[in-house]
């Protein structure tokens, strides 16, 4: 009873987060994008990053963040159905395909540096350091040899790592504050969690229940 208790959290948790993450993409996201931006796809990834952080921290899991990027993804259907897009349009592919792949990255990293990732802030910086620069390298990867949108003719496996360092640069660099942060966070809210739960369950479960349909709400409202 105790461990489909703690799965039920877990799942709620990873809604909860995704949802977060996939409302911040069309709002902010979007907003970032219609103003040009140019560091946007930086600053985009590294909120996924912190909350993707933040719910490691509070489960206590390495294996949270590709469910997370998963649940934020799917907020790209609200662009099929509100936008009349095509589910293969570039609009919808590119950026669900980013947010699985910034995910999967960040995942592979925490899991590889797992117990020293729990002990201090120097491995978290490490973790997400890498992560980013995994993910900038799996995206130029699937999006240049896989989808065919690049440059690919005059990317070399070699010139491939070298434009993902490079364009990664930035974003990596933010992952030092951000994934420590998004730790501390999940910290502090982790102790209000169980607090709440303990205290008032079916309110804390009707609470989430409520951010993740607001989350919904204000993604299909920020497309109109």
């Amino acid at each position: 009873m105790e461990r489909q208790k703690n799965s039920w959290d877990i799942l709620i948790g990873i809604v909860v987060f995704g949802s977060l993450w996939g409302t911040l993409e069309a709002t902010v996201g979007g907003l970032l994008h219609l103003v040009h931006f140019p560091y946007a796809g930086a600053i985009m990834a590294n909120i996924g990053f912190t909350l993707m952080a933040t719910a490691v921290a509070i489960y206590r899991r390495p294996s949270l963040p590709l469910g997370i990027g998963l649940v934020a993804a799917s907020f790209k259907l609200l662009d099929i159905l509100l936008l009349s897009l095509s589910p293969f349009a570039q609009a919808v592919v590119n950026p669900a395909v980013a947010i699985v792949l910034e995910a999967l990255a960040f995942q592979v990293a925490v899991t590889l540096l797992w117990k020293p990732y729990l002990k201090g802030s120097l491995a978290r910086s490490g973790a997400g350091l890498l992560g980013m620069y995994l993910a900038y390298f799996a995206i130029a990867l699937v999006f240049f040899y896989a989808l065919g949108r690049g440059p690919r003719e005059v990317l070399t496996p070699g010139e491939l790592l070298s434009f993902a360092l490079r364009d990664g640069a930035l974003a990596a660099g933010i992952t030092l504050l951000s994934v420590p942060l998004g730790h501390r966070l999940g910290q502090w809210l982790s102790q209000a969690k169980e607090r709440a739960i303990l205290a008032r369950p079916k309110l804390y479960y009707l609470g989430a229940t409520g951010l993740i349909a607001l989350c919904w709400l204000a993604a299909a409202l920020s497309l109109r």
